[in-house]
């Protein structure tokens, strides 16, 4: 995350005509990317429905175009099959024996065969077929002398009629495209034979321009049930004969770079249409370069503006940066500049202000700089009053001595070393093992102080004697201990144990076997001191330790108080380690 917002920060312009660029920029980029991000979600696929709307209402229609014709020769090759009423002539045409009555039938046949090929322009070349000698009969037109069934694209095979694809016809001397039936007729004693029909001349020319658009750059197929080719108009990609796979993970068909539509006929085969992808996508594209256009005019706006702006701020920052040089020159009276811009003359109005106070604050600092000799000598003179109280003690302590006062002696020797600990000069922090001699020397006093028995137990272990702590924090619990811990009717004891805690603590407990206290009595000591707490001691008490622990350890460290009525109160400190330098050990 720092990596990322340092990264973010080395890139954002350190100028402000360069940042007023990239903001200006940003506010005529973003709306515009939203327009088009939801013009895309709502636009693109009504776009692209109606393209794929439009394509296959052209391949419906000529897929029907398609199967029209079809179903038009299918209705022409009933009437030349045996069931049909030529296809019976035929039948007694070739079973026939007597050549006149023959002729009559041949002549029969031919005038019905007349009629048809004039009654349905969509006819072109139709004969029947035998198969196995390859004779043809009665066809209306010459045929090539190539023809051959097994040789045409069969669409389908449906009720005993097979249905071609488009291909060259069949006809003599001509090289169309048309589209073809043959139908097996099954005649007494002859399995055979089959009649066969093409197109008219300009058929398929129709059906091909059927459903087309222009510039729409499409090509059709048309399969069998197989999804096997059997007409192409783009041979090259898809050759007829090969089955037409598609791409599964488009969400349209694709194959081979286009688009697949297609349409399922009755008969059984399937009309494609392929649409490339560059022309399906072409209207859409278009749609595209004019958001894309006005997007880059956007900008072009954006960042003239932004010089624009750039040029009504510049001059006045210009000014504004010559009068803050003032400053740095020691120029506190010279006359800033006015400008006709309200927001710039209330920042000078208010630098103004600035600079004036901040004339002051030399003013200030130069006098207290005049002053700093005299507070050195005063600091000098209350640094006489600890030593004269250390120099008196010790003058009461030699006439003890020599007046053989030993209790007198007793008292003024504790008290000077107490207040040579506690008025040192030695620092913030001590050792274990002058926190305890001073204590001692604390309970010496108290001892005479106090007109009740008590003893006070003091182990701590070896290790920890050259650990730190805060200077000044046992004597404020173990008062505490005296004064709440009420030992009138008993002889009192007191426990003050250092223990090690693990690898990097140790625990300082003061246990006393006092009356205890109640919750709401051990809330108020770690209240800011009262008038009460000052009167006992030295006027510092639990509330001054609870301080220095949550000042010094910042949370590393645990204070608590427990106590039961009647049974007394123990205090428990858990403090790191830390131990202090003995002379020679360097950093």
């Amino acid at each position: 995350m720092k990596q990322s917002t340092a990264a973010i920060a080395r890139l954002w312009p350190k100028t402000l005509r360069n940042r007023l660029y990239v903001i200006l920029g940003l506010n005529a980029l973003i709306p515009l990317l939203l327009v088009i991000f939801i013009s895309y979600k709502s636009v693109y696929p009504l776009l692209d429905q109606r393209i794929r709307t439009g394509i296959q209402s052209n391949l419906n229609l000529y897929q029907l175009s398609l199967e029209n014709t079809l179903v038009s020769l299918n209705n022409v090759s009933q009437i030349l099959a045996f069931d049909g009423r030529i296809g019976k002539k035929l039948s007694l045409f070739l079973s026939e024996k007597d050549l006149y009555t023959k002729t009559q039938i041949n002549n029969d046949i031919l005038q019905d065969l007349n009629i048809i090929s004039s009654t349905n322009p969509t006819l072109g070349l139709f004969f029947y077929y035998f198969k196995d000698n390859q004779n043809i009969l009665y066809q209306n037109f010459s045929v090539n002398k190539q023809f051959a069934l097994e040789k045409l694209p069969r669409l389908v095979e449906l009720n005993g009629i097979t249905y071609y694809g488009p291909h060259r016809t069949n006809r003599e001397f001509s090289d169309v495209q048309v589209l073809s039936v043959a139908r097996k007729i099954v005649l007494p004693d002859r399995e055979d034979v089959y009649v066969y029909l093409e197109t008219g001349y300009n058929i398929w020319n129709k059906i091909y321009q059927t459903g087309r658009e222009q510039n729409m750059n499409d090509y059709h197929l048309i399969v069998d049930q197989q999804n096997r080719i059997t007409y192409s108009e783009n041979p090259a990609d898809f050759p007829i004969g090969t089955v037409l796979k598609y791409d599964p993970t488009g969400s349209k068909k694709e194959s081979n770079g286009y688009y697949a539509f297609e349409t399922q006929s009755n008969q059984g085969w399937k009309a494609i249409d392929l649409i490339s992808k560059a022309t399906y996508h072409k209207e859409i594209k278009n749609w595209f370069e004019q958001l894309v256009v006005i997007l880059f005019i956007s900008l072009l706006l954006g960042s003239l503006f932004a010089w624009l702006i750039w040029r009504m701020v510049y001059v006045p920052l210009k000014k504004v940066n010559q009068d803050m040089r003032l400053i740095e020159h020691s120029d506190f009276d010279t006359p800033l500049s006015e400008f006709a811009i309200v927001e710039f003359d209330s920042m000078m109005k208010h630098f103004d202000v600035m600079r004036h106070r901040v004339k002051e604050l030399l003013e200030e600092n130069a006098a207290k700089e005049k002053r700093r000799a005299d507070f050195e000598v005063e600091k000098l003179l209350y640094q006489i009053n600890p030593h004269f109280i250390h120099n008196t003690l010790d003058t009461i302590q030699w006439l003890a001595r020599l007046k053989g006062q030993e209790d007198i002696d007793t008292v003024a020797t504790s008290l000077n070393k107490l207040l040579y600990y506690n008025l040192g000069k030695k620092g913030p922090h001590s050792t274990i093992a002058e926190e305890l001699e001073a204590l001692r020397d604390y309970l010496a006093l108290q001892k005479i102080r106090y007109d009740f028995d008590f003893s006070v137990n003091i182990h701590a272990t070896e290790d920890l004697h050259c650990c730190l702590v805060p200077r000044f924090i046992l004597q404020p619990l173990v008062e505490n201990s005296l004064y709440h811990g009420h030992f009138d009717d008993k002889n009192g004891l007191i426990d003050v144990t250092v223990e090690p805690a693990g690898a990097d603590y140790m625990i300082i407990q003061i246990r006393d076997n006092g009356r205890g206290m109640t919750p709401e009595t051990i809330a108020r000591l770690l209240e800011k001191q009262s008038d009460e707490q000052n009167r006992i001691g030295l006027g510092i008490g639990v509330y001054y330790v609870k301080r220095v622990f949550d000042s010094q350890y910042d949370g590393h460290a645990d204070f608590s108080i427990t106590s039961t009525i009647g049974e007394g109160t123990c205090i428990s400190l858990r403090i790191p380690r830390t131990y202090a330098m003995k002379e020679g050990d360097t950093l």
